[in-house]
């Protein structure tokens, strides 16, 4: 490394937790309050493919973690660094390693378009991305709303009935619901049942009292997901079938969650919308009275593995 009093290699499994504490650290500097939590991490590390001595690297000063980064679901890489380490070259250094590790998973002659995401007016992020060429392409409305009224109670279709989530009998249905749902989203790639399942189901925040299906004539078509934080009310997903768009079922699913949050005295409700989605669900949002209380940028860069030789 550049910077010779530091040392960069694998995480660790007994590490997950400082490095949840250097992700938290980095939240607290940025948005004044924590926004991560151990489950996150371990979610990720536990998504098929994912490979924790390569696919994963820490850089210490000492025994301290300092900076972090990953990769997520093949081609977008997380990095974290502490607020005390920044302008020592470490995102650059970042940098270079994911791409280094993106080549290393590519076919001779394929290609990939990495990604990092940054909070709009992080500009030396920015700048470090954009001159290693890096474009942005997606933006990422992290959307509230207060808890502190009753929210209004949902107004079902006529024929629809709504109920809580069974895992035994829903999870394939309610599975095939999202991927067709999210279809209609600008580059959308489907995620495998097995990466749907590890990143909703698998993981300690999942709670099926607070996933809500909606029915009609005994099929699923339409669901709210959300995982079961201490401090505030997530929605995860929210999907609709086709047919039964522009019919109210997406207002009343979001307010059933907005209601059964109230009910357990959460302050707030939050989720995440992006520029890809051409479903109108933002405008549904802000309909419901959420606003725009964050916002983030997707870049990405091109990288072309060498052609084998022969």
């Amino acid at each position: 490394m550049v910077d010779t009093g530091l040392a960069m290699r694998a995480p660790r499994a007994d590490e997950a937790q400082a490095i949840t504490d250097l992700v938290i650290a980095c939240d607290v500097a940025e948005f004044g309050e924590p926004d991560f939590e151990l489950d996150d991490l371990l979610t990720d590390w536990h998504m098929p493919g994912f490979d924790l001595g390569k696919d994963a690297v820490v850089v210490l000063d000492g025994d301290r973690i300092v900076a972090y980064g990953s990769f997520v679901r093949g081609d977008y890489v997380d990095v974290y660094v502490h607020p005390d380490y920044r302008n020592r070259d470490l995102g650059r250094e970042l940098l270079e390693w994911s791409e280094r590790r993106a080549l290393e998973r590519m076919i001779p002659g394929g290609e990939i378009r990495i990604a990092q995401v940054i909070t709009t007016g992080e500009e030396g992020a920015r700048r470090l991305l954009e001159n290693h060429g890096y474009e942005p392409v997606r933006t990422y409305w992290r959307m509230t709303l207060p808890l502190t009224e009753p929210p209004p109670p949902p107004a079902w279709p006529q024929g629809v009935v709504v109920r809580t989530f069974d895992q035994e009998r829903d999870t394939r249905p309610v599975y095939a619901l999202v991927q067709d749902a999210f279809a209609d989203n600008e580059r959308h790639t489907a995620e495998s049942f097995e990466e749907w399942q590890a990143f909703m189901i698998d993981r300690d925040a999942f709670e099926p009292g607070l996933w809500f299906v909606a029915e009609s004539d005994g099929g699923i078509v339409g669901c709210v997901l959300c995982p079961n934080y201490e401090d505030e009310g997530w929605i995860r997903q929210l999907a609709v079938a086709r047919d039964w768009r522009r019919r109210g079922l997406g207002t009343a699913l979001l307010r059933q969650a907005m209601a059964e949050f109230h009910r357990r005295g959460r302050r707030e409700l939050g989720l995440v919308v992006d520029s890809w989605n051409r479903t109108g669900a933002k405008e549904l949002y802000e309909r419901a009275g959420m606003k725009v209380a964050r916002e983030h940028v997707r870049l990405e860069k091109t990288l072309r593995a060498p052609v084998a030789s022969s």
